[in-house]
């Protein structure tokens, strides 16, 4: 907990708030802000939910899940069927998921793409 709490508090800071400030912006009590930053109390859902858009990151990125991995088969609809793949703020469909998928399959195996390895 107090990863979270030293990370809010960074964030706080880099925002150039007083806890107090923060409290009123993000319209949690002075002491809830006081209380999480020090690691004393646990963050709500509901409030990391807040805290997360108030900081303008992931709650990942609150939680330090940031190397989270998400292994999709891209070419089977039915897995990817709950996620919304964007490339240039544009959502891609299944066409051309499928089609980039393909692709670097095709030059993994040729040796010519990245430092892929099996």
């Amino acid at each position: 907990m107090n990863d979270l709490g030293k990370k809010i508090r960074d964030l706080r800071e880099a925002k150039k708030l007083s806890p107090e400030e923060m409290a009123e912006k993000i319209g949690f009590a002075k002491s809830t802000v006081w209380a999480y930053e020090s690691g004393k109390k646990q963050v709500t859902v509901s409030h990391l939910s807040r805290l997360a858009d108030f900081f303008d990151v992931s709650v990942d990125l609150l939680l330090d899940r940031s190397e989270r991995v998400i292994d999709l088969d891209l070419q089977n609809a039915a897995a990817i069927e709950e996620y919304n793949l964007m490339l240039d703020n544009k959502p891609l469909d299944k066409t051309e998921i499928a089609e980039a998928a393909s692709y670097i399959q095709v030059k993994r195996r040729m040796g010519s793409y990245g430092a892929a390895s099996s």
